[in-house]
């Protein structure tokens, strides 16, 4: 091979390394949740919740509440009161 072909594919090469795990414009941004509530929701209002784990779409992990009206509300998942209501719901002990 010629030393032009060579350094061709040498610089190919580095292109592909350096462009793995940049994000592409379709996958930023595919989080569910613009905004997230910290405010209380009380147990008698929630039909389900429904857990989003963070992944490559988005860096965050997501909580979204579905109350009995249908309307749909996304949750701190650190939120004080959501983490002592899924404990209930789970049937443990709160500390």
């Amino acid at each position: 091979m010629d030393r032009t072909a060579t350094v061709t594919i040498l610089i190919l090469l580095l292109c592909a390394i350096a462009a793995q795990g940049v994000p592409t414009p379709r996958a930023q941004g595919q989080c569910k949740c613009i905004r997230t509530s910290f405010d209380v929701i009380h147990p008698k209002f929630i039909r389900s919740l429904k857990y989003i784990p963070r992944g490559s779409r988005c860096g965050r992990a997501e909580i979204i509440v579905t109350l009995k009206n249908e309307k749909k509300l996304c949750v701190d998942p650190d939120a004080r009161w959501l983490q002592a209501l899924i404990t209930a719901m789970k049937g443990g002990k709160q500390h």
